[in-house]
Parts: structure tokens; C-alpha cells; sequence
């Protein structure tokens, strides 16, 4: 190698290990500003607010479970991924009754005249009229508490972090505490995805060997948590290799919609068991509620037979990534 050549190969290899905690500190950095727009519009009432704010979340606790690790930053991130699955569930309650609320009376005006619709519909919105005055309460309750703020504050906080180690000049060492842990190269961040979609598999894999559609619901959900770890973590490393990673998103997209739909049937059928609970019915409306309850129910049978599938496809697109 000549003299003129080590400089540019040393400053190849810093940039490249410094490559990893750049990506992530603009992934968070992206996300606090999300967070921070979201903030204001759900204090607004404006509508997909709450989405908004819980996907930016959730990206960001996805984030840091699965990079803050190698980076030396376990221990800090601990803590903060835990604040933010309180924050992601304190705002779920009003998320899920918008959603299912559209949802029901949708499939109400959709399906075939059901026995005493105009009484389902009463009984539907009253429900959730109910629900939404509680739940909204909740998610600004959440917005107002330390808890929040000490969040935005510990995120900021790694994100300087990370700007220390990646930027001009001599990066910034990982702490003594995870020193080797620090070392992440790009290779590494290949292997974290590849590990995860490995977790996905066997999720997927055992929704198969379900005995009950009980069993069934519960490991389709937690397929459904490990997709969307897998999916924040391609976008963390989408600079890599931006055009392969478009591709396994946009096949993950299909993936996650049968998800999706799967888990909003789910939620759907709970929330008519409890509207008919709730509330006092006549034969007819408990019938017309039993009639969307079983129309849900073959949706999910539907997306439930779709999974395996949908997961060979995805999982396909996004292997170059990590070979």
C-alpha cells in the first residue's frame, strides 16, 4: 500500500465504523421531531394524530432494542424502551376506538340489512362515544406527565450521543462499561436484521402447529410484534442499500396488512362481545351484533390462512440485506 493510499483506506474504515450510529441517530432525530408533531396535533384532535404519535414511538423503541445494544448503549436504552411501550399503551385505548369505530359501523352499512340496524347503530356509537371521552383523557394525561417529557429528554439525550461518536474528528468512544459491545460495524447491523427475521419465522412457523383459535390468536400476535420490529429495523439500515431495502418494504408492506387486518378482526370481535355486554339489548340487535361478531371472525380465518404466504414473499425481498 503507498503512502497515499493509507490515509484514504483509514478514513474509509472510520467512516464505515462510524456508519451504524449515524444511521441510527438520524432514524431517532426523524422520530422526536415525529413525536413532536404528533404531540400537537393530538392536543388539536386532529384526525390519525394518535397513529401518528404511537407509530413514532414505536419506531423508536424498535430502534433501540435492536441496535442500542451493540452500540454500548444497553443499559441507557433499557429504561427509555420500557417509557415508551407505557407511552405507546397509554395511547393505544384511544387508537383502537377510533379504529374499530369506523370499522363496526362500516361493516354495519356494508352487510345486508341486519335485525333492528338502526338500534345497532344507537347502541354502536353510543359504546364508543363513551369509550373515546375516556380514552382521550388518558392520552393527554400522558402528554402532561414528567413521564413524557423525561422521554423526549432521554432520547434527545442518546441522540447527542450518537452525533458525538459519528461526526467529524476522533469518534467518540463507547462507554468502559460495553466497550466491545461499541465496535458495531455495518456487518453487524446485516446480522441483527437477519436475526430478527430468523424470530419472525418461528413465530410464523408455530402459528401453524395452533391447536385452538385461541392459541391461534395469541401467535399471529406476536408474529405481528416481531414483524414490526423486523420492519423499523430494515428502515434504520435503509442507507445501505436504499434500493433493496425499498423493494423488501414494499413486499413487508403486503405482509404486515394481513397482519394488520387480522389483528383489527381480533380487536373488532372483543369489542361487539363488550358492546353486547355493556349494554341492554333486544333479541334482535344482540342478533344483529352476533351476525357482525361471525362476519369478523371469517375474516380473520381468512388472514389467518393468507400468513404463511405473505411471510415466504417478504422474507424473500428482504434476504439480500443481510447476505
Amino acid at each position: 500500500m503507498t503512502t497515499t493510499q493509507a490515509p484514504a483506506t483509514e478514513e474509509r474504515r472510520i467512516r464505515k465504523s462510524r456508519e451504524p450510529a449515524e444511521f441510527l441517530r438520524r432514524y431517532l432525530q426523524r422520530e422526536i421531531h415525529n413525536l413532536d408533531l404528533a404531540d400537537i396535533a393530538v392536543r388539536r384532535d386532529e384526525p390519525e394524530a394518535i397513529h401518528d404519535m404511537r407509530k413514532a414511538s414505536r419506531r423508536a423503541r424498535s430502534a433501540l432494542q435492536a441496535y442500542a445494544p451493540g452500540l454500548g448503549l444497553a443499559e441507557r436504552a433499557q429504561l427509555l424502551v420500557l417509557d415508551l411501550r407505557w407511552l405507546g399503551r397509554r395511547l393505544s385505548e384511544a387508537r383502537d376506538v377510533e379504529v374499530q369505530w369506523q370499522r363496526i359501523i362500516t361493516r354495519i352499512a356494508e352487510s345486508a340489512p341486519l335485525p333492528a340496524q338502526e338500534s345497532v347503530y344507537a347502541r354502536v356509537n353510543e359504546y364508543f362515544a363513551e369509550q373515546a371521552e375516556v380514552a382521550r383523557h388518558s392520552a393527554l394525561g400522558a402528554l402532561d406527565s414528567e413521564r413524557y417529557r423525561a422521554i423526549l429528554e432521554s432520547l434527545s439525550g442518546i441522540v447527542a450521543e450518537l452525533a458525538g461518536r459519528s461526526g467529524p474528528g476522533p469518534a467518540t468512544p463507547a462507554p468502559a462499561t460495553d466497550a466491545a459491545a461499541g465496535e458495531m460495524t455495518v456487518e453487524d447491523l446485516a446480522r441483527t436484521l437477519k436475526r430478527l427475521a430468523t424470530k419472525v419465522s418461528k413465530r410464523v412457523d408455530r402459528v401453524r402447529d395452533s391447536t385452538s383459535r385461541t392459541e391461534r390468536d395469541e401467535r399471529i400476535h406476536r408474529a405481528r410484534k416481531g414483524a414490526k420490529r423486523m420492519r423499523y429495523a430494515m428502515e434504520v439500515i435503509k442507507p445501505l442499500a436504499p434500493k433493496k431495502t425499498k423493494r423488501a418494504l414494499d413486499h413487508f408492506n403486503d405482509f404486515q396488512d394481513v397482519l394488520g387486518e387480522f389483528q383489527d378482526s381480533t380487536v373488532a370481535r372483543e369489542r361487539l362481545l363488550s358492546i353486547i355486554t355493556a349494554h341492554d339489548h333486544t333479541a334482535q340487535s344482540s342478533f344483529g351484533l352476533g351476525i357482525l361478531y361471525q362476519q369478523e371472525q371469517q375474516i380473520g380465518d381468512e388472514q389467518a390462512e393468507r400468513l404463511d404466504g405473505q411471510w415466504r414473499v417478504a422474507r424473500k425481498a428482504a434476504r439480500p440485506l443481510w447476505r
